[in-house]
């Protein structure tokens, strides 16, 4: 079954985002990866086959049955949950600035948790939409197990430590209960309750405070904390409205940490300027448009929520990157989907839209059901 007309317009945007993060990557990479691992291409080469890998897995589960997922759902869940208990393991665990949050595997690391994403993203929807009588009528008593299963995954991310997909997957999942009717002041009351336990969280680690005191003023320490937010800010100011041009970026000569990964949207300011900003901004809002076209279209509840979720996920965490490059909230450490580089985050963002593009498929196939009594007489 073929795609609708936003599912085909969904399909160009993502090929025209990898695009412009492929050509981005080699340009913020560059220099780094001839000094350190004396081939330039290294980083380029390794970016376009995690897109191979994703545009084969984007097309792979965009075939799947939607009705088949939903019914896996709890097994979905249960491997993501075992795969991330995976990063502690001696032999396959990897550790990096402190953190254990990858997995190594015949010389290729990924990231777990960007499975559990999908893996909570399809177990909610699935949870929620049969739940839909017993929400309507008020139950809290309802969102308990998806809360205790939430509070069991953030246990393994706290252990890592990972506080930024915490915190993503406590908003995206806030979200998706309020899509699924909620009575606000649930949503209201978890909020608050999980304010107390994010503030203990960033107070016992002293990198996460040097991190909120850098966003509060990272002038007051410009050589420790505040030194990437503000290499970050001189990146966009260099490159004003038109950029310094492609590939001339000053800041990605090793002054800007994380050039061609999370900060890899300011290396496109510094580049091509405003100009260029507002030109990778407007196709994830037209992601968002067009998205969010096939969300209103279902009337399923699990698709429709599923759908949401897809949508959520990606529109969330490129907001979430964006404002975090120019200094608007903290350093959380998420990716630009489909534009920084690294494996995790590419190839399970197409997953995703492999999913919103499977539950196209399904409603453009109700669609042209042909009524029986039309072909009968």
């Amino acid at each position: 079954m073929s795609l609708s007309k936003e599912g085909k317009s969904i399909f160009i945007a993502i090929l025209i985002l990898n695009a412009i993060g492929t050509v981005m990557i080699y340009s913020a990479s560059a220099v780094y990866a001839d000094k350190y691992y004396d081939d330039s291409f290294y980083f380029l080469k390794r970016q376009c086959l995690y897109l191979f890998i994703g545009l084969i897995a984007m097309i792979s589960v965009s075939m799947i049955d939607v009705n088949w997922i939903k019914k896996r759902s709890k097994v979905i869940l249960l491997i993501s949950g075992a795969l991330l208990l995976t990063v502690f393991l001696p032999f396959l665990g990897k550790s990096s600035g402190g953190a254990q949050r990858w997995v190594s595997l015949f010389g290729f690391t990924f990231q777990p948790v960007e499975i559990v994403k999908i893996a909570v993203a399809i177990y909610f929807s699935d949870y929620l939409s049969r739940k839909l009588k017993l929400i309507q009528l008020g139950s809290f008593a309802v969102f308990v197990p998806p809360m205790i299963v939430l509070g069991s995954l953030f246990v393994f991310l706290i252990l890592q430590p990972d506080l930024g997909s915490i915190v993503f997957l406590f908003l995206t999942s806030s979200i998706l209960f309020f899509l699924s009717g909620i009575r606000i002041r649930y949503v209201v009351f978890a909020i608050l309750a999980a304010i107390p336990a994010f503030v203990f969280a960033v107070i016992q680690a002293p990198y996460r405070v040097a991190r909120v005191v850098s966003f509060l003023n990272p002038w007051a320490d410009p050589q420790g904390s505040g030194f990437q937010i503000i290499q970050s800010f001189l990146s966009f100011g260099l490159g004003g409205v038109t950029g310094v041009g492609l590939g001339e970026s000053v800041q990605k000569l090793f002054y800007l940490p994380q050039s061609y990964t999370d900060f890899i949207f300011s290396i496109v300011g510094e580049e091509l300027g405003l100009l260029g900003t507002l030109s990778v901004l407007s196709v994830f809002v037209f992601l968002l448009i067009q998205g969010s076209k096939i969300v209103l279209r279902q009337e399923e509840p699990f698709r429709k929520l599923l759908s949401s979720a897809v949508v959520i996920m990606v529109s969330l965490q490129s907001i979430i990157n964006m404002l975090v490059s120019i200094g608007m909230i903290p350093t959380k450490g998420l990716p630009l989907p489909f534009i920084s580089y690294g494996g995790s985050s590419l190839i399970c963002s197409m997953m995703a839209m492999g999913l919103l593009l499977a539950i196209d498929k399904q409603s453009q196939k109700e669609v042209n059901v042909v009524p029986v009594e039309d072909w009968i007489g």
